[in-house]
């Protein structure tokens, strides 16, 4: 009977190895999903052959892939150097928490962002998720994320900017923090006249910025 279980036991084993060994690469991956984003663009109504239904689709499929791809180990440390062309990727100086952000291609002068957030747990492996935006909400895209270290340990600022319309954008600080094998981004910790709370931002008008140098990089979607 040890036998049988050991001989049992041994062929889950190899049987997991192979499948693993036969598995996407980060460079196929990275490949694939660019191929998706380059779909959403060219089927988006600015795009080479627009259309209604499409562009949609294209984005639940892009969203349900990145999120199972992002929960590979390998993939936190995967660079995406040519998908970076088509997306904001943003990753924390100690390489433990990253934030994928992309334009479904559903507005027009108001652009809507998606966003994926993948962490490293406490438990050292890597975990995703999506963000969930009521709707009508154009959303942000995230372009840099800071660490900073507190009494209650490492907490990350996040930069979001939206894009309302040609001229209307909206900068913020959001505040995240991995607590256990989660992501906490509720964390309270700026100050303000009302309180205590887990982001700070402004409005603004995106031309009062646009001839600085640095500063149109950081507020307009990738092109």
């Amino acid at each position: 009977m040890k036998t049988g279980k050991s001989f049992y036991f041994i062929a889950l084993v190899l049987l997991s190895f192979a499948l693993t060994a036969f598995g996407k690469t980060d460079a196929e991956i990275e490949q694939e999903l660019i191929g998706h984003i380059k779909n959403i663009q060219k089927w988006s109504s600015n795009g080479s052959d627009s259309n209604d239904e499409k562009p949609s689709k294209e984005n639940d499929i892009f969203k349900e892939k990145l999120l199972n791809y992002t929960k590979i180990a390998s993939t936190l440390e995967f660079k995406f150097s040519e998908l970076h062309k088509y997306l904001y990727l943003a990753t924390s100086e100690d390489g433990k928490f990253r934030i994928y952000s992309w334009d479904t291609e559903g507005g027009g002068s108001m652009h809507f962002f998606e966003n994926v957030y993948q962490f490293q747990g406490k438990d050292g492996k890597v975990y995703s998720k999506g963000n969930d935006l009521p709707e009508g909400d154009a959303g942000a895209f995230v372009s840099d994320i800071f660490d900073v270290d507190t009494g209650n340990g490492k907490v990350y600022l996040a930069r979001f900017s939206s894009i309302l319309s040609n001229k209307d954008a909206y900068q913020s600080i959001n505040l995240f923090k991995i607590e256990d094998n989660s992501l906490n981004d509720k964390i309270k910790l700026i100050k303000t006249k009302s309180g205590l709370t887990n982001k700070i931002g402004f409005e603004y008008d995106f031309f009062s910025v646009v001839d600085k140098r640095g500063k149109a990089d950081k507020t307009y979607p990738l092109r």
